[in-house]
């Protein structure tokens, strides 16, 4: 076996309390689920998953090291972050006040999403850090060489948020769409929605590694 089953049951219990922590891709969901449906709030997850698989190769093939040595990379890359969220934060509460519709389910809309979620993890310096410091506690000697441990661990922590996320766009899903038929609570579920993204983005904009 390439990865020692102890440290895989570690690793495992590991990411479910990871999971089960409030953190900004939670809060992102939460937000895209609110302001646009169900729908919406699931092509918020899948860019996350994205964004989280480009970050373990990242940590296994050991770019997420440069990262860590380079302070005004990291620097760099929390403010690109802080200032999208600042963007979406701010086009949120530009559709709340102009009374936009809270549902957006087509198509296109969806993708828009799917790649608003990848950016907003991957310019999240904190979550390429994250995954160099978590996935190397569970690399055995002896077994696979580390990077294919990394590869092989890394996917466990997206993979178990799925049912996390499905409750939580469930749950937040059938409040939007119960509360879009009235245009005063759509602006409100807007207004929410940017209040949530302009929260992110100051967090991160005060973020330091």
């Amino acid at each position: 076996m390439p990865v020692d089953p102890a440290l895989l049951l570690a690793c495992v219990l590991a990411s479910i309390i990871v999971v089960l922590t409030p953190g900004p891709d939670m809060m992102f969901v939460l937000g895209q689920t609110l302001a646009g449906g169900a729908r919406r709030g699931w092509a918020a997850a899948i860019g996350i998953w994205c964004g989280a698989t480009v970050h373990v190769l990242a940590a296994a093939l050991g770019v997420a090291a440069l990262l860590a040595a380079s302070p005004a990379l990291f620097t760099a890359l929390r403010l690109a972050g802080a200032a999208y969220l600042v963007w979406l934060g701010i086009g949120a509460v530009r559709a709340a006040w102009q009374g936009a519709p809270a549902l957006v389910p087509s198509a296109a809309a969806a993708r828009r999403v799917v790649l608003q979620g990848a950016l907003t993890n991957l310019t999240n310096p904190k979550v390429a850090l994250f995954f160099l410091a978590f996935l190397p506690q569970f690399v055995a000697p002896g077994r696979a060489a580390p990077w294919v441990q990394m590869l092989l661990l890394g996917p466990l922590l997206p993979l178990l948020s799925v049912p996390f996320f499905a409750a939580l766009i469930a749950g937040a899903g059938w409040a939007s769409a119960r509360l879009a038929r009235s245009a005063r609570a759509a602006r409100w579920l807007h207004g929410a929605a940017g209040v949530i993204f302009l929260g992110l983005g100051a967090r991160l904009l005060v973020q330091r590694p």
